[in-house]
């Protein structure tokens, strides 16, 4: 069962029980690894990624003598992160553990693939190596050395490179699409398509914000009428940066802009995080407020990850919720995030919100929304972000 795009490369499993590291072992080679080392704890891992020049994927063990698998990701990250390219994690230790050591990995820059419960199976393997594009990772990991200058960003903006990409927003009810989320993309003429983290911070605030965020909502518009003469009754979401939710001037000027158009503003729904409400509650709450009277959606996104949720959602005019990816992959397997998931969406349904789960990776995570009753799927188990051609041709094809 090997899988084409890992064959050659290497790995290391740190296991201190022999059965479960040559179990381990013998997945990885079963699909292809052609090089997997083994290391009884942490310390051992350390001596042997002190001798090597790189390891595509390192899977530990947590509960270890000598260095347990938390000081050894700790350590990887630290000192090894240009040697090691992928982190993996299996443990026989209840699962509210895995879940905050996933948080401990993720707030490092490590590459984290998998919280994986022993035993481990070669299903759940070939699962997360088979979402990975190993070659896409090791692009981005040269690329994001880059330093990318406002003053590089500006001139994308003029050239017309910061483009729209859409990802679809899929009812969960039917499968039918509701609609998409476009996020910008950098059409760069030497590196290709770089993410938003490279740039994307250029963008966010003064006189370049708002000239990038005018100028997406164009070409947003103009890319939604192409979708609507396949598919009416579709909306686009859009992201707003939180320095415009101050701008007097932004309310009129989107309308004029959707118009402009020929689009009814009921097409663009407007996705705010809770964390910029914060920055000026009195001031996002009258802007949020004309956008409703005017037509517009509005999205709380990344539900949960702020502090003052229950509290903005009472006083905000949302239209829709979109609970973030942390509470809804892998749900099903972690009795915290499946309760947290759960009392979401039951919200929603209770304040007549659109709820839209994001994250959604596999049909694991389809169903278990699917049994809860959540509205709306976004995420890689139907489609990553495509170009504006390649949305057409998704949208074709079903």
């Amino acid at each position: 069962m090997y899988l084409e795009k890992w064959l050659g490369r290497s790995a290391m499993v740190v296991e201190d029980s022999a059965s479960h590291r040559m179990l381990a072992v013998g997945l990885l080679q079963e699909l292809g690894f052609s090089m997997v080392h083994q290391a009884e704890n942490g310390l051992d891992a350390i001596a042997q990624l002190n001798a090597l020049d790189l390891v595509d994927l390192v899977v530990t063990d947590l509960n270890m003598p000598g260095m347990d698998g938390v000081k050894l990701l700790e350590s990887i990250a630290a000192s090894f992160k240009g040697k090691v390219r992928f982190v993996a994690v299996m443990s026989g230790v209840p699962r509210d553990v895995l879940d905050t050591v996933q948080g401990v990995v993720d707030a490092s820059e490590l590459e984290l693939l998998a919280v994986f419960p022993k035993p481990l199976t070669l299903a759940d393997v070939k699962r997360v190596l088979d979402d990975c594009d190993p070659d896409w990772h090791m692009a981005g990991a040269v690329i994001s050395n880059l330093n990318l200058s406002r003053e590089e960003v500006a001139l994308a903006l003029g050239l017309g490179q910061l483009v729209p990409y859409f990802q679809p927003k899929v009812s969960i009810g039917d499968g039918s699409l509701r609609g998409m989320e476009a996020l910008v993309r950098w059409e760069h003429p030497q590196f290709g398509v770089l993410q938003p983290p490279m740039f994307v911070h250029h963008l966010e605030q003064g006189e370049l914000a708002l000239r990038f965020f005018y100028q997406f909502l164009r070409q947003i518009c103009s890319e939604l009428n192409r979708f609507l003469a396949l598919q009416p009754d579709l909306h686009a979401s859009i992201n707003l940066p939180v320095p415009l939710l101050n701008d007097p001037n932004l309310v009129d000027e989107m309308t004029s802009i959707v118009q402009s158009c020929g689009l009814s503003c009921h097409c663009i729904v407007v996705e705010v995080t809770e964390t910029s409400l914060m920055s000026n509650l009195a001031a996002s709450l009258g802007t949020l407020a004309r956008l409703r009277l005017n037509g517009f959606g509005l999205a709380m996104d990344d539900y949960g990850t702020g502090y003052s949720s229950m509290k903005q959602l009472s006083r905000s005019p949302f239209t829709e919720l979109k609970i973030d990816r942390e509470f809804v992959h892998d749900a099903s397997s972690s009795p915290k995030k499946l309760a947290i998931l759960t009392a979401a969406i039951a919200m929603c349904q209770r304040l007549h919100l659109l709820s839209v789960a994001e994250g959604v990776e596999n049909e694991e995570d389809w169903k278990q929304l699917f049994a809860l009753g959540c509205d709306v799927a976004q995420g890689y188990y139907h489609s990553r972000p495509l170009s504006a051609e390649a949305f057409l041709q998704w949208m074709a094809e079903r």
